[in-house]
């Protein structure tokens, strides 16, 4: 099963204090402002329980959401339900093909850095390719290189709860430097206040860290020229040491 698989189950309640209108408004700012206003249609790859998506498309945008978990692609179709202009497809970053054509192709929450290897990242990057026109965008963030190997992983405990369950999650990472990439152990344990029931989950996600030369030598390689590269969320400021999030608007 995907590493995605039961953690989509409690993956809403452990990011509810997320900024998704921010993020929304700040990827929406970024395609209006390289579109010249001209973007209607986009397709977020990665889009989780569709967050952003449902966002989006209340701002105007015609919305298709791609996600390899079929567990978060159902809670994106239960929320978005009675809206017209979104769609979610069970597809994976590498290979996915709708047969159609976006104006912009977003890909948020670090889906890139999941791209552990040269060919799932270059695979990735000819997905997007491959559902744009010329002048088309694609917006996508990422863990960047220098600010994760100048303020290390470490570990981290998180606890969140609604009205029927309690989940407290331990994040253990390691790094392998000679890959580029960081090991992240999960352990969510999850109490059940009716019951007092506990279940345990253990998940291992691979992030891979991500330097602006090699990105801009293979989104070139994939018919991408880079327009701008920014600090997540801060859309004049250029990425530094202390940068850990990434963002970069590329066309084809």
């Amino acid at each position: 099963m995907s590493v995605f698989g039961n953690y989509s189950r409690y993956y809403n309640l452990l990011y509810k204090d997320k900024d998704y209108q921010g993020e929304a408004e700040y990827i929406a700012g970024l395609i209006r402002k390289y579109s010249g206003g001209k973007a209607k249609s986009l397709i977020d790859v990665g889009c989780g329980t569709g967050n952003h998506d449902v966002l989006l498309a209340r701002m105007g945008f015609d919305v298709d959401g791609v996600d390899r978990s079929e567990d978060m692609i159902q809670v994106g179709r239960r929320r978005a339900e009675g809206q017209k202009n979104i769609r979610f497809h069970l597809g994976d970053a590498t290979d996915f093909r709708l047969g159609k054509k976006a104006d912009a192709v977003v890909s948020l929450f670090h889906v890139m850095s999941y791209q552990t290897t040269n060919e799932a990242l270059r695979k990735s990057f000819e997905s997007a390719s491959a559902h744009l026109a010329a002048g088309g965008l694609f917006v996508f963030d990422f863990w960047y290189g220098p600010g994760v190997l100048t303020d290390p992983p470490v570990l981290r405990v998180k606890k969140m709860e609604d009205e029927s369950i309690k989940v407290l999650r331990v994040a253990t990472p390691g790094m392998d430097a000679n890959r580029n990439t960081v090991e992240v152990n999960y352990e969510v344990l999850i109490e059940e206040k009716a019951t007092g029931k506990l279940d345990r989950l253990n998940e291992t996600h691979y992030m891979r860290y991500l330097f602006k030369p090699e990105l801009d030598f293979m989104l070139e390689q994939t018919g991408f020229k880079v327009l701008d590269f920014l600090e997540w969320m801060a859309p004049d400021k250029q990425p530094g040491t202390s940068t850990w999030n990434a963002c970069i608007v590329a066309t084809r």
